[in-house]
């Protein structure tokens, strides 16, 4: 353990540096492999980048109007999951991480690991290369995005896909990232999530606050709160920075 949050200090470094390189790759003009990954998806092989940054836009101003105002719990799932804005807004918003700071949580050879909340599932599609002979379990509302995460890390690895979590699953590693601010009970989901962690196991979160209450945002500040208190409280800390934190279940 004491070595660990050194490690994952230099493991975010390194993630931070590849995704500098990967975006300085993306202004020369060289070839994208996310972009790759996604013309095979969709059977498009010809779609250029210019094409795909044409369409992404038009699909952002298409959406607009739906998220000019805090959305409801129902607006919000009828949103995700009949809007394909949200698979192409993921698509680009993680293109260029990488998670050598999950993966130094993984130190055995198999495991179990859950991305709750996974749209694309970015976390799954990268360290699955890496780890093939971990289980993966994908979770999130079903959905275009969710239907290319299950697709992307099923290339890699094998997957559990669902909707929900089994109630009695246990996992390694879990990862719920960027998504407690889009939960109406971010407390009571937090709690589940704990109590699959294996002891010993862990749990990278995080919780973006969002002062205009838009996008998705269902989250109260009170929600913040306690939700932030009650992984403090359960969990041992090993390693925080920029809100992004990593947790051990004692």
């Amino acid at each position: 353990m004491t070595m660990l949050p050194l490690r994952l200090r230099l493991a975010h470094l390194a993630d931070r540096a590849e995704a500098h390189g990967r975006r300085l790759a993306e202004k020369a003009g060289w070839p994208q492999a996310w972009l790759h990954e996604f013309q095979i998806y969709l059977a498009q092989p010809r779609m250029t980048p210019e094409e795909f940054w044409v369409r992404y836009t038009l699909k952002r101003m298409a959406a607009e109007p739906r998220l000019a105002r805090p959305l409801t719990e129902p607006e919000a799932l009828d949103f995700y999951q009949t809007c394909d804005y949200m698979l192409w807004r993921n698509l680009v918003h993680r293109r260029h991480s990488a998670w050598r700071r999950v993966l130094v949580t993984m130190g055995h050879r198999t495991g179990t690991f859950l991305e709750f909340g996974c749209g694309t599932a970015p976390v799954a599609a990268w360290v699955s290369r890496r780890r093939p002979e971990w289980v993966y379990d994908l979770v999130d509302l079903p959905s275009p995005h969710f239907q290319y995460g299950l697709w992307r890390v099923s290339r890699h690895a094998m997957t559990i896909g669902g909707a929900t979590l089994a109630p009695d699953a246990q996992y390694d590693v879990i990862t719920a990232l960027d998504v407690f601010e889009h939960l109406a009970d971010p407390l009571a989901q937090a709690e589940r999530l704990v109590a699959q962690v294996r002891p010993g196991g862990y749990l990278h979160h995080n919780f973006v606050g969002n002062p205009l209450r838009n996008d998705l945002d269902l989250a109260t500040p009170e929600h913040r709160d306690a939700t932030l208190a009650y992984l403090a409280d359960t969990l041992a800390l090993v390693w925080e920075t920029d809100g992004y934190r990593v947790s051990r279940r004692r």
